[in-house]
C-alpha cells in the first residue's frame, strides 16, 4: 500500500511540473521575424534543381518559385549542387577504375567530398558551382540545403555566393543542426529552417505534453513527411508552429500521397521534387 501511495504521489507532482511546465511555455510570445527573403512575394512554390538548365524551366512555369539546391563540397571546398542520390555513379567508377589499375591510387575515398571539384565536374558533366546559380539568376531566391557536413563547409557555401547579392534570397537548410548554427554565427541575418534533430525533439516534447516549452531557433519549419519511415511531424507540431508564426515549408515531396498528405495541413509552401509535380 505504501509502495502504491508514493508511486500515485510521484505521478501527482510529476503531473504538476509538466502542467507549469507547458503554462510557462504558453505564456512565451513570439513575433513574426519580417525578413526581406519574403519581401519578394509569398513562397508557395520551392522545387528542387540540379541544372541550370532545371532552374531556367522552372522559372519559365513560375517566375516567382523558389529553387531548393542540394550544396555538395569537395575536397579543394568548392561548393556545387549535386543530390546524394547520384553520388554512388562518380564512386562506382572511380571503384572500377581501381579495379583495372591496381597500382595507382585511383579511389582515394568512399566519399564524394573526399574528391577535387576538377575531378567530380569532369565526370557529372552538367553538375554546377553554387555560385554559377547566384550569377545567372540574379532575382531569383534559393534554399540552400547544405548536404556535406565536412571541415569548413559554412565558410565554403558563405564564400562562394558573397558578393552576389546572397542576404535577400538565400535560405539556409541542412538535416544537421551544426551546420546551420555555424552558418548563422557567420550571417546571423540569413533564414535559417529545422534540421531533423529538431523535429525529433518536437514530436518527443509533445509526447510528453510540453511541446509548448521547446527551444527551436529556426526561422521556418522545414519537414519532410516522413523520416525513416516514421511521420516527421503532426498536427500539434504544426499548431504550435502556427503559434510562433514560423512559416510553414512541407517537403521535399516525392509523390502523389507526398502532396495529398501535405496539403491536410495547408501549409505556406510546397517543396517539390521536380518541374512535373506542380
Amino acid at each position: 500500500m505504501r509502495v502504491i501511495l508514493i508511486s500515485l504521489g510521484t505521478l501527482f507532482v510529476m503531473g504538476i511540473l509538466i502542467l507549469m511546465v507547458r503554462i510557462w511555455g504558453m505564456s512565451q510570445t513570439f513575433p513574426e521575424y519580417p525578413h526581406e527573403f519574403f519581401n519578394a512575394g509569398p513562397v508557395t512554390t520551392i522545387v528542387k534543381a540540379d541544372t541550370l538548365d532545371k532552374v531556367r524551366a522552372i522559372l519559365a512555369k513560375k517566375s516567382d518559385a523558389v529553387i531548393w539546391v542540394d550544396v555538395r563540397i569537395s575536397k579543394d571546398k568548392v561548393a556545387f549542387s549535386l543530390p546524394p542520390a547520384r553520388d554512388r555513379e562518380f564512386l562506382d567508377m572511380k571503384k572500377k577504375l581501381q579495379d583495372e589499375n591496381p597500382q595507382t591510387p585511383i579511389l582515394i575515398g568512399g566519399k564524394l567530398s573526399e574528391y577535387p571539384w576538377e575531378q567530380i565536374n569532369e565526370f557529372y558533366k552538367t553538375t554546377p558551382a553554387l555560385k554559377e546559380y547566384y550569377e545567372q539568376f540574379p532575382q531569383t531566391r534559393f534554399v540552400l540545403n547544405v548536404v556535406d557536413n565536412v571541415l569548413d563547409v559554412h565558410t565554403a557555401v558563405i564564400s562562394a555566393i558573397e558578393g552576389l547579392n546572397p542576404d535577400k534570397r538565400t535560405m539556409i537548410q541542412s538535416e544537421a543542426n551544426v551546420i546551420m548554427t555555424a552558418i548563422k554565427d557567420l550571417k546571423p541575418m540569413w533564414v535559417y529552417g529545422t534540421g531533423t534533430p529538431d523535429l525529433v525533439r518536437m514530436l518527443s516534447f509533445d509526447s510528453l505534453y510540453v511541446l509548448p516549452a521547446i527551444q527551436f531557433k529556426g526561422d521556418v519549419f522545414i519537414a519532410p513527411i516522413q523520416i525513416s519511415k516514421r511521420p516527421a511531424f503532426n498536427a500539434d507540431v504544426i499548431a504550435e508552429m502556427r503559434r510562433r508564426h514560423k512559416k510553414i515549408f512541407l517537403g521535399p515531396l516525392t509523390s502523389a500521397d507526398d502532396i495529398k498528405k501535405a496539403q491536410e495541413f495547408n501549409p505556406d509552401g510546397y517543396i517539390y521534387e521536380n518541374l512535373e509535380q506542380f
